[in-house]
Parts: C-alpha cells; structure tokens; sequence
C-alpha cells in the first residue's frame, strides 16, 4: 500500500462556553456526545475520529515556559478546550457528515455546550515520523 493517498486530518477546536464547568464540558464531550455520534460519523466513512482535551491547568505553565524558559516570546497556547480530530479519505466525506440531517440533530445538543462563536479549523496531511518510540 506504498502507493496510497495519505487520510486528511482535520482538526476543529473547539471552545466551551464560559458559564459551563470545564469538567462538565470534557464528560459531555468525551463520553455523552460520542454515545450520539459514533454511528452517524462512522456512516459517512470518516476513517478515524478522536478528540484532545486541554484542562485550563495545562495552559499557563506551557505560555510561562515559553516567555522565560523556550525563547518563545511570540508563540502562543490558545484557550481551546477540544481538539475533535477526523482522519478522512476526502474532503467530501466530511461535507456529507456535516449537511446531513443526523448532524444537524447532533449540532442542536453542541450548540447548548459549546461556545460556537468561536474556533479554528486545521486541515492537512500527518506525517508520522516514528510511532511506539520506534
């Protein structure tokens, strides 16, 4: 399979919104929203799904060790509080996720969690330079 189009990654990042607790946010996110959705994004062909969650507590000593310790002045810890990553074959996988009416049906319970005002979008292709410290 030397020949195989690499999976696109695309990465949404994700705010919640400041009137829910952040442990709150990550069960929703983790564990309530993924019962809901497993189904719906496996249909549509994504290949892969996970998500990361950034705890505020992680934040500020990373932005201080940048400043003063990594000469990194200029660098920056966004506020993000997920990261859900989908590992895809095309593009057009994640178009016909994203205007499905199971979506839409998923979008509504975000909606009540997640700070939609705001994000950020990566798109790519992942390069695994070593995996398993191999």
């Amino acid at each position: 399979m030397a020949n195989a189009q690499p999976l696109i990654k695309f990465d949404v990042c994700i705010y919640k919104k400041d009137n829910i607790p952040e442990e709150e946010f990550f069960n929703w996110a983790t564990k309530v929203y993924p019962e809901k959705a497993t189904d719906v994004i496996k249909k549509y062909g994504i290949v892969k799904w996970t998500q990361t969650v950034q705890p505020a507590q992680f934040r500020e000593p990373i932005r201080h060790a940048l400043k003063n310790e990594m000469g990194r002045p200029g660098w920056s810890i966004p506020d993000y509080d997920l990261v859900v990553t989908y590992w895809l074959r095309s593009l057009d996988d994640l178009k016909k996720l994203t205007t499905s009416p199971e979506w839409a049906a998923l979008e509504e319970g975000a909606l009540a969690i997640s700070n939609t005002d705001k994000g950020h979008l990566v798109v790519g292709y992942e390069t695994v330079q070593f995996e398993n410290n191999i």
